[in-house]
């Protein structure tokens, strides 16, 4: 059997009865980090000396799969992540398909998760979306930042103390009035908390994992939306067309250039 196991985001007293007993009757546990594992595993006095370690992570999560023999899952496996929920912005939703493709018995047990935590300390009400982490730099990072600040629900990121302050930098740029929400270090002792429009968010400390609540919207609905073929049909000098394009579309504003002319 299969189950998914989230530990603590960051206070210890949040692992729930049912999670350390997986960890303890586990005969095999994949996890992110073997070393991190076996940290949370002495903190809670679980004795490992017997049980079977597979590091798998986002790098080499396809890989691992791709190997394993359906009969471990005769004994008791389990899959944690090294914070958290698995499968949210976590390896673990490939190893649930596997055991749903294989028929192999799997459950997954309720637990800490910064996602929802944030959210409902944000205050805000109404559908949300969660989309990860942004890209690092470049077009990729404006284009999915875009995508978010125009999201008509709630938007939810993540983002590592390298790039928040260039985030908060963005967003007061984008939005400067639209109402934020920045959580540090949830659960820990150095939790923090700041609400405010864009245009006066201030970190004073950016060490910690960061998530990032952006509120509706609400004038999305009074913009008018064009799509690729709309702008395609304007009356523009090509450059200028494919430039417009390029920022709606995963092609560069020279491929986009060259269609325009053969058209």
């Amino acid at each position: 059997m299969l189950t998914l196991v989230p530990t603590p985001i960051g206070n210890l007293s949040d692992i729930s009865k049912r999670a350390i007993e997986a960890l303890i009757e586990s005969d095999v546990i994949f996890c992110e980090d073997t070393r991190v594992t076996k940290k949370l595993l002495n903190l809670f006095d679980i004795d490992y000396s017997n049980k079977t370690f597979y590091s798998m992570h986002s790098h080499n999560e396809i890989e691992i799969i791709s190997k394993i023999d359906i009969s471990i899952f005769e004994k008791n496996v389990v899959y944690v992540s090294d914070a958290g929920m698995p499968g949210i912005s976590d390896p673990g939703a490939k190893l649930i398909q596997f055991a749903q493709n294989n028929n192999i018995k799997y459950d997954v047990l309720p637990g800490a998760n910064a996602v929802l935590t944030a959210l409902v300390a944000s205050g805000f009400e109404g559908e949300f979306t969660f989309f990860g982490f942004l890209p690092h730099k470049g077009n990729e990072r404006d284009k999915k930042l875009k995508e978010v600040i125009n999201h008509d629900k709630i938007a939810i990121i993540y983002e590592s103390p390298h790039r928040i302050e260039k985030l908060v930098m963005e967003l007061k740029k984008e939005i400067p009035t639209r109402i934020v929400f920045f959580a540090k270090e949830l659960t820990k002792i150095h939790q923090t908390f700041i609400k405010d429009e864009a245009k006066n968010i201030i970190l004073k400390n950016t060490k910690g994992e960061w998530v990032v609540v952006i509120d509706k919207n609400d004038l999305k609905s009074n913009h008018l939306t064009l799509n690729y073929d709309d702008i395609l049909a304007l009356k523009l000098h090509p450059k200028e067309k494919a430039k417009l394009l390029s920022k709606i579309s995963s092609k560069s504003t020279k491929e986009i250039y060259n269609e325009i002319i053969k058209l």
